[in-house]
């Protein structure tokens, strides 16, 4: 291999340098697996010291009293548990029976009077039930500014 006695030949960078290096990136799954598998491997390595250590000692082992604790209490828990949900079922289960009810009557309302009535479309009938709401939504507005203001919807 033979050098330059050029000035500029120390600045050349060599061939091999001028080719990117591709870094290998670590993306989040890949990460959770390792994490993951990093906990398991080290909380199994502390399960083992700790069963080897109480065998030892002749005691039991602090993680399996932890064990036998938390199945003693998980079915109670489990009944606590199966109560608030069943009483949030049979709430929801309620009030859909509750709307369809309403729903019901609603049809057989408008099947009843639906029918009794003569329907008329004439402008000025309709142009008297828009002045009509539009009187009634600004009285509306006009009784809302006097009275409290968390009731006054329910009142309305």
């Amino acid at each position: 291999m033979s050098l330059s006695h050029t000035p500029v030949a120390f600045l050349s960078k060599p061939s091999y340098a001028s080719h990117s290096s591709s870094k290998s990136a670590l993306y989040t799954a890949d990460y959770a697996f390792f994490m993951a598998a990093l906990v398991i491997v080290c909380g199994g390595c502390l399960f083992m010291m700790d069963l080897a250590s109480a065998q030892s000692q002749a005691r039991e082992s602090m993680f399996l009293s932890i064990v036998s604790q938390l199945t003693q209490s998980v079915p109670a828990l489990w009944a606590e548990v199966s109560t608030y949900v069943t009483l949030l079922l049979s709430s929801i289960l309620t009030s859909g029976i509750l709307v369809g009810f309403v729903i019901g009557l609603r049809a057989l309302d408008q099947k009843v009077t639906g029918s009794s009535q003569q329907k008329s479309s004439s402008f000025f009938t309709v142009k008297a039930a828009q002045v009509e709401s539009m009187n009634q939504y600004k009285a509306a507005l006009r009784g809302r500014e006097s009275r409290i203001f968390l009731l006054s919807p329910v009142f309305q």
